[in-house]
């Protein structure tokens, strides 16, 4: 499969009642897998082709069928015929060809991702939007390795610890944080509050 870098014009046959009413030129953009623009590949098949693919999820094939110009009595069969390789090899690997293009155009890779949030970052910059800015860059940043976020996460409770246990960690924390009291005039406050 290759991908054309230059804009495509061909001509769409405008269809109404199953007559040509107008012809005009239609320029697709750059991207589109050169076999859809095979000679041997006819208009109306052409249509079908970007019709399925690109609204794929949104219409059915036999409404792409349709709206390429085919009969409506026979838009089922059309549809499924133009999809077996079988039947028309051209007009299926160019869907193959051109589903694969759709994927390459917007697989998200470390150099578009940074490309796009620098451009969101400038654009962020230059209307006034200073937290987008901050984000879009802080987010670029990221996907180069600069930030690192470092997440601990302990699992048991201090049921599941024995005595020893526990006093080691509470002498720990006690000496990270550098707490100045003693654990056991602790306990004695408490006890002497209790009384009161």
């Amino acid at each position: 499969m290759q991908m054309s870098g230059k804009k495509h014009l061909y001509k769409q046959a405008f269809m109404k009642d199953d007559k040509q009413t107008e012809t005009k030129e239609v320029t697709i953009s750059s991207g589109l897998a050169d076999s859809l623009f095979d000679p041997k590949i006819t208009g109306k098949q052409r249509k079908f082709i970007i019709l399925l693919v690109h609204s794929e999820g949104l219409k059915t094939a036999m409404h792409c069928a349709i709206e390429a110009g085919y009969a409506k009595g026979s838009a089922v069969v059309r549809a499924s015929e133009l999809q077996n390789p079988q039947k028309f090899p051209l007009v299926a690997k160019a869907i193959e060809d051109e589903r694969r293009a759709i994927v390459e155009r917007y697989k998200c890779t470390q150099d578009r991702s940074l490309s796009t949030l620098a451009r969101i970052r400038d654009q962020a910059s230059t209307s006034g939007n200073w937290n987008a800015a901050v984000t879009a860059e802080t987010r670029r940043g990221q996907i180069a390795g600069l930030y690192v976020d470092k997440k601990e996460i302990l699992t048991g409770t201090i049921d599941s610890m024995s005595r020893d246990d526990v006093e080691a960690k509470l002498q720990q924390l006690k000496e990270q944080y550098s707490i100045d009291a003693d654990f056991e005039v602790l306990k004695e406050m408490k006890k002497v509050e209790k009384k009161d």
